[in-house]
């Protein structure tokens, strides 16, 4: 099965020997080489607002500073609200002692 065409191609046209091809937007020539990197380039440097509307999507995706640098809580507290909500939930006595050389068997 061939791959799917780019869609880099909706903004330009093949030449009739395929050497170059030439942008819709602004009928610059870009010399074709082994893909569609130098297109996409052409794209992205000389009309941003033809590949920003491609990459708009993913901006709403990123996370805002408070967000990345929000308070989180300790891995202790973490543990000790997972354990407080498994003693909880399962009904396990729980034995404490202040004696902390004390094996409890």
């Amino acid at each position: 099965m061939p791959p799917l065409p780019s869609e880099v191609w909706k903004h330009f046209r093949k030449s009739a020997d395929k050497s170059t091809a030439s942008c819709l937007l602004c009928s610059a020539t870009i010399q074709l080489h082994c893909g569609t990197s130098d297109l996409r380039n052409h794209i992205k440097f000389k009309h941003p607002s033809v590949d920003n509307k491609k990459a708009s999507p993913d901006v709403s995706k990123q996370q805002t500073l408070h967000q990345v640098f929000a308070p989180r809580p300790s891995s202790s507290e973490t543990i000790n609200q997972a354990l407080a909500n498994f003693v909880v939930q399962a009904y396990v006595p729980m034995i404490y002692s202040a004696d902390k050389t004390r094996n409890c068997e």
